[in-house]
């Protein structure tokens, strides 16, 4: 048994499906496959029911992962550790944030730093993630998050989890959101991001075209945008949990006819990979992200 088998199986646990599990790990499908069956076999232990929707764990599957997490916890720790012996890395790391820090928890991402890195001081910096693409280019920051992947060179990537949006408006516009499809939604006033951001990803994937053809109601900060749409400025992209809360508490419409995806991000300078403080940052991010 091998940790890379354990740490597969948490994921497509987690997951629930195995092209999401291999996403996460930065592998392949049929080496995330390879893994579980390798498992499986060796405990000789079903440890998932397939069906078409995805990977369910079994009765047994779910008495496993609890002794899979543990290993893997204790795993984290010897890494740390062996860290410290060999030398504690020292300094600030400048970290380019571009979303929330609930969704990116960075309250455990500093857990762990002072935990295991006390000599490493972090400094947050709210950017869009192509300010943080190109401030990591350029070395004003160390470090960050982006959505999408890196749109320029130089960058290297830790794939570490999909944010999901929903369409939300107005609570007033419940039913005129129930009889719009998709080429009438993008017709309504819009609350957009000021500078774009990686949202126009997604507005080009689902809708063909950018924020910019948009019929624009207001335009705002990624912090903002979730007040603006429930003072009634126009439709807009929450994340999902948020948009479903605000629907149940009466204060906005979701337009239900589709989910929206963007593939969060670690994102680092390729030349900075062997830097202590950056080694130190992948193993924090994997400890949060990968367990």
């Amino acid at each position: 048994m091998e940790l890379y088998q354990l740490r597969t199986f948490i994921a497509v646990a987690e997951e629930a499906h195995l092209t999401k599990a291999a996403k996460r790990l930065n592998t392949s499908q049929p080496a995330v496959s390879a893994h579980i069956k390798a498992l499986e076999e060796e405990l000789e232990i079903i440890l998932f029911e397939r069906s078409k929707k995805g990977m369910t764990l079994t009765d047994k599957g779910e008495l496993i992962l609890k002794k899979a997490e543990i290993v893997l916890h204790s795993s984290n720790d010897l890494l740390f550790q062996a860290v410290k012996i060999k030398g504690e890395p020292i300094g600030r790391v400048k970290i380019g944030i571009n979303l929330n820090s609930k969704i990116l928890k960075i309250a455990s991402l500093f857990e762990i730093v002072q935990s295991n890195y006390p000599k490493l001081e972090l400094r947050l910096i709210q950017s869009s993630s192509h300010q943080v693409e190109e401030c990591v280019k350029s070395g004003t920051m160390d470090c960050g998050y982006i959505l999408g992947g890196p749109l320029v060179s130089g960058l290297n990537t830790r794939y570490l989890t999909t944010i999901e949006y929903m369409l939300a408006g107005p609570a007033k516009w419940k039913e005129k959101l129930e009889n719009t499809d998709i080429q009438g939604i993008t017709k309504l006033p819009w609350v957009v991001h000021s500078h774009g951001c990686r949202m126009d990803l997604i507005f080009k994937e689902y809708f063909g075209m950018t924020s910019k053809n948009f019929e624009r109601g207001v335009e705002a900060e990624d912090e903002t945008m979730s007040q603006m749409i429930i003072a009634g400025a126009g439709l807009g992209l929450m994340y999902k949990n948020d948009a479903k809360k605000a629907e149940k508490k009466g204060q906005v419409a979701i337009w239900r006819k589709e989910i929206f995806s963007l593939d969060l991000f670690f994102v680092y300078l390729e030349s900075n990979s062997h830097d202590p403080k950056i080694d130190a940052m992948i193993r924090a991010n994997d400890a949060i992200w990968c367990d």
